[in-house]
């Protein structure tokens, strides 16, 4: 019998595997997603989003009646044992360049659930719970995967252009294709405590800093919240997991007589990469790809940015849109931007977790003084230590961002609210959608403007003319008001008259006036409308798994 033909197969129904179908499911792209578990599973892991994550989903339309219910973190306090503050984030006076919470808590399974939920949306999606990859072939024009239905047994054959190994840390894909993970894993684990609440209150995010107890105490929804602590080399694992030990974590913090303990669950933490992110027509994403320390909370972010860089270039390439080549430039840009969060992971925690009592009292003491510093202060308070990264080469005019101060090239663009036309105030990803957008500065010349215009025609994207704040309530059609200001200050800080942002957000090109003829050639060489628009969308697919 001739095996199934999908165009993508995603193996891990995962956060980062299901936020992969959702964004290939908008592109009217036929995938099937293999779980081999055979319903959700009820366990809370990762627990924060940040502002890049929360603007993934939302280009996901995962907002609003099927979004996750983040809970944002309003302010986050460092704390030594006997709960003396050391230093504090007030986020609600920090900046929000993506239009979000700078970090938001959620629950993991309720997150999954709206994935889950999203993915429905797509007649040419489909799920397969209770199946597992037994084997896969590829060849120069797709990848044929041996599928097993546990329950049955049966086994069938699909075939796709192209797999996605979402599968987590122990991935079977990757271990299939024979990839060695490099790295470290911690000697000491990590204590997750999960409990249930009456009330919404307490609503606080505390960062205890020792000697005694290292980790994050907060609420990661209205009825729940999460307790984590290092568990350190010479502790007994049995103990930790006793209800003696979890009820004396709760007790500092919440009468643990007014909580019900929904899951305790200890787990090893690791600094390791694969070494290789794709053979041939094979792709890692997430903890497949790289596994890291959950002192910045950026494991779940890493894997949602992974998706959302892979999935915009296989749309692009399978819609005609953009040759094969585009997709060498996934791990390019991805594996630089992991391995310095990666880094600054490490270096958090070992900072907070390294050392004895004395060195855990005189480390408190040194980040008590550098909180009231002029220089240090304003750096901690602002959240500064998350690294702002961009792309420094991939798909970039050039191949690479430029050495010049006011390069824009692989920036993250920011995303303010603006007002647009008939359809008022609203971020301005929502008005753009999931395509690359051309923008032109306030005031920008009209033969720019014409340039502007005819390259968004040439790669099948969508030209936005940027107005003054002064405009509100006259915009014209092609214009999007900035009602902020924040656009016409990009501009200017980049001395820059026109920008192309890829799908994902990123800057592929920022140039003034005489570039732009140069920057729209090289796009047209590389990136044509979609030939397709998502046509050819199975009815079939929803069945194959039944």
């Amino acid at each position: 019998m001739a095996p199934e033909s999908v165009d993508v197969i995603v193996v891990g129904s995962g956060p980062v595997g299901a936020m992969a179908a959702n964004l290939l499911g908008q592109h009217g792209l036929r995938i099937v997603v293999i779980e081999k578990e055979t319903v959700p599973h009820t366990q809370s892991r990762a627990i924060n989003a940040d502002d890049e994550a929360q603007r993934i989903f939302q280009a996901a339309g995962l907002t609003g009646e099927l979004g996750p219910g983040f809970h944002p973190c309003l302010k986050m306090t460092y704390v030594d044992d006997e709960m003396r503050v050391l230093a504090e984030v007030d986020f609600t006076k920090v900046e929000r360049p993506n239009g979000h919470a700078i970090g938001s808590l959620f629950s993991q399974p309720r997150l999954e659930a709206s994935l889950t939920r999203g993915m429905a949306r797509f007649p040419n999606v489909a799920l397969w719970r209770g199946h597992e990859v037994e084997s896969f072939m590829q060849d120069e024009d797709g990848v044929s995967v041996r599928v097993k239905e546990a329950a049955t047994g049966r086994t069938l054959t699909v075939r796709a252009r192209y797999l996605l190994a979402c599968d987590g840390a122990k991935s079977g894909i990757r271990r299939r294709l024979g990839l060695k993970l490099e790295g470290t894993t911690a000697l000491a684990h990590a204590l997750a405590i999960t409990v249930e609440t009456q009330s919404s209150a307490p609503d606080f995010t505390y960062y205890p800093c020792g000697p005694q107890r290292v980790g994050i105490v907060t609420r990661t929804a209205h009825d729940e919240m999460r307790f984590d602590t290092v568990v350190r080399p010479e502790q007994d694992l049995e103990h930790v997991r006793s209800a003696e030990y979890v009820r004396g974590i709760i007790a500092p913090y919440i009468d643990p007589d007014s909580v019900r303990v929904k899951s305790v669950n200890l787990y090893a933490y690791h600094s390791r990469m694969a070494e290789k992110w794709r053979v041939g027509r094979v792709f890692l994403l997430g903890d497949a790809a790289h596994l890291m320390p959950p002192f910045l909370g950026q494991g779940v972010c890493s894997g949602l940015r992974d998706a959302a860089n892979l999935s915009w270039k296989i749309a692009h390439v399978l819609n005609g849109a953009a040759d094969a080549a585009l997709l060498d430039t996934y791990e390019v840009e991805r594996r630089p931007h992991a391995a310095e969060m990666m880094r600054m992971s490490d270096a958090l925690g070992s900072m907070l977790s390294s050392g004895g009592p004395l060195m855990a009292r005189a480390r408190n003491a040194f980040i008590k003084l550098l909180y009231r510093m002029p220089v240090t202060g304003p750096f901690i308070r602002e959240y500064k230590m998350k690294p702002n990264l961009f792309h420094a080469e991939g798909f970039l005019f050039g191949g690479k961002r430029g050495k010049a101060k006011t390069a824009g090239e692989g920036a993250y663009f920011p995303q303010p609210r603006v007002e647009h036309g008939e359809e008022g105030e609203r971020p301005l990803d929502d008005v753009i959608g999931q395509r690359f957008a051309v923008l032109t500065r306030p005031g920008a010349p009209a033969d720019v403007q014409q340039a502007a215009k005819a390259l968004a025609e040439d790669i099948g994207g969508v030209w936005l003319s940027v107005a003054p704040a002064a405009r509100s309530g006259a915009g014209r059609a092609g214009e999007v008001v900035d009602l902020e200001g924040k656009l016409g200050e990009w501009f200017a800080q980049h001395a820059s008259d026109l920008v192309v942002l890829r799908p994902d957000r990123y800057v592929y090109a920022a140039t003034n006036r005489a570039g732009v003829e140069q920057v729209r050639a090289a796009l047209k060489q590389d990136v044509r409308p979609f030939s397709r628009r998502g046509s050819r969308v199975s009815r079939r697919i929803a069945s194959i798994g039944a």
